[in-house]
């Protein structure tokens, strides 16, 4: 059987498809929003479920690290730096190896008479998500294969961007003794709370213009925006990566990761230009703390060895220990971007993290500091229904096994609505921040659920279960005291350690459908959950006053 196959990468593709003759065609829609769009039109979708099994994530977490692993760098540059350019051709590979194994299960069912994409692509990628790459992963893998169809031919001018550096917009800033964030994100308000309380100015860097409005704002939150303009002087573009050479499954894909690579250039370029204005801010005010909740890229260069001053790491993403091989690659690759590199010191925010140290070492010295970034609401109102949260990526930042990938979210919310059909439970879904625009059209498919993008620390206030897989509203619940399900659909991942299904816990894993529900039952009548298995009950004021005594 013949089949034409178009592939339908985000939003930017939606104005092309009308060009596509529906007939013999299978739509591979490549996140949740192209998901629904061919939904909602009846497109015969590729059967992802049936086809992307759990041993494709493993086998696409080991070839991941053997390609990070091969890597080799030109020059010695910080961690911040370095852990970013990796992470950001990481994800450039993920994709590329998700394309090599939709096609190739498509090929065992059907004759392939063309591939159909949008033929959008840019000659500079100023961010991991500015450009669509589809059309040149196909392009490069298979022009020689099979008829490859672009619904638009891109203009060929070549765009220029002037590498430049950066410099604080006004001179002569008072900063000594203040305390520099990397972002106001995250629930970082507790510690700004006490910093004000000590009458230490909060300072955070901002590379976009802040009007007035917002700067009147800010300080009402009680820190200071510094801005960062840049400074008219050329910079010199460096290569940091050595021509790359890598096979995946006897395919060549030295070629397209290169052309990426080059890509993505301005950008590594651009982050270190950022970074180094930051640094040199930093150590020549006498800063006397730099605290950020990111360990790569410019957010994470105010951690780097080479600030003069204490640093301090406090991670925004749930760090856990691992379980077996294929988790530890991929919990490592998280730890990478949020609990690792050269920070001085690293917050221990939960009992999970902690033991997360068994599986996974850091170089700093460790602080437990209990919770500072999660939620953490502890009068509650009357329970009133089954909160559900999920991490949820794009196609140009795909993770494999520990994110649940868009069509199994989907999957997932088909059961909870028929769940829900018995009018036994109300369960709230609340959209990652990835796709809370698409909250309606959820709510018109899954009609039994209710959808919310409200704040977790408000939802998480009449909820007295959560639902989730890997993502960090985990903390938030326990932290909450609310128990928490880890609903495994997926059949291959466990995040956290999990109590037995017959005993008392606060944390449940789940692979099972049919036990969900007997599941809800069991916690709802509860008496009492101990939750101190999993989180600390201190005040973290005494350690940040304690690390800037250490100066």
């Amino acid at each position: 059987m013949q089949k034409n196959i178009c592939f339908i990468e985000n939003y930017r593709d939606f104005s092309l498809i009308s060009k596509v003759d529906t007939n013999n065609t299978l739509f591979v829609p490549l996140n949740l929003e192209t998901f629904i769009f061919c939904k909602e039109r009846d497109y015969e979708i590729f059967d992802f479920e049936k086809n992307i099994l759990v041993n494709f994530h493993q086998e696409a977490l080991k070839a991941s690290k053997e390609f990070t692993e091969s890597l080799k760098f030109n020059l010695n540059i910080n961690y911040s730096l370095k852990s970013e350019i990796i992470f950001f051709l990481r994800f450039r590979f993920n994709s590329i190896i998700f394309i090599l194994e939709i096609i190739n299960k498509i090929k065992n069912k059907y004759k392939i008479n063309k591939i159909i994409v949008s033929g959008l692509k840019k000659n500079i990628h100023k961010n991991i998500d500015d450009a669509n790459i589809v059309t040149e992963i196909v392009e490069n893998l298979y022009k020689d294969e099979i008829l490859i169809e672009k619904l638009s031919e891109p203009d060929e001018e070549k765009v220029v961007f002037h590498l430049e550096g950066y410099k604080p917009k006004i001179k002569n800033l008072n900063l000594k003794n203040g305390v520099m964030l990397n972002n106001v994100g995250y629930n970082f308000k507790k510690i700004i709370s006490i910093l004000n309380a000590k009458k230490i100015k909060v300072w955070v860097p901002f590379f976009n213009n802040v009007n007035i409005i917002k700067k009147i704002f800010y300080k009402l939150r009680g820190f200071n925006p510094i801005e960062f303009i840049k400074d008219g002087e050329r910079q010199i573009s460096k290569n940091y990566i050595r021509d790359i050479k890598f096979f995946y499954k006897s395919k060549d894909l030295s070629s397209l990761l290169n052309i990426f690579n080059q890509k993505l250039r301005y950008y590594f370029n651009d982050v270190e230009q950022r970074s180094k204005a930051l640094k040199e801010l930093i150590n020549q005010n006498s800063i006397s703390l730099t605290i950020s909740n990111i360990t790569k890229g410019f957010n994470g260069s105010i951690l780097d060895k080479d600030i003069k001053c204490n640093t301090l790491c406090i991670s925004h993403g749930i760090i856990a220990k691992s379980f077996n091989k294929y988790d530890e690659i991929y919990k490592k690759n998280i730890a990478e971007a949020v609990f690792n590199g050269e920070s001085k010191f690293f917050a221990i925010q939960s009992k999970t993290m902690k033991n997360s140290l068994v599986t996974h070492k850091v170089k700093g010295e460790i602080l437990e500091t209990g919770n500072i970034v999660f939620s953490s609401i502890k009068n509650k109102n009357a329970k009133q229904y089954i909160l559900q949260a999920s991490t949820l990526k794009n196609f140009n930042n795909l993770q494999f096994l520990g994110v649940e990938m868009f069509y199994e979210y989907w999957s997932l919310l088909t059961i909870l609505d028929q769940i829900c059909k018995k009018k036994e439970f109300m369960i709230l879904i609340k959209p990652h921040p990835t796709i809370k625009n698409y909250k309606d059209k959820l709510q018109f498919f899954f009609k039994n659920l209710k959808f919310s993008n409200r704040s977790i620390d408000y939802l998480l206030r009449k909820s007295f279960i959560l639902i989730s897989y890997s993502s960090s509203t985990i903390e938030d619940a326990l932290n909450s005291e609310v128990p928490v399900i880890l609903f495994d659909t997926k059949k291959g991942y466990k995040h956290i350690e999990s109590g037995n299904l017959t005993n008392e816990s606060a944390v449940y894993y789940l692979d099972d459908k049919n036990h969900l529900e007997n599941l809800f039952s069991k916690i709802n009548n509860m008496k009492k959950i101990n939750f101190d298995k999993y989180i600390y009950r201190k005040n973290i004021k005494e350690e940040i006053i304690q690390i800037l005594k250490k100066n």
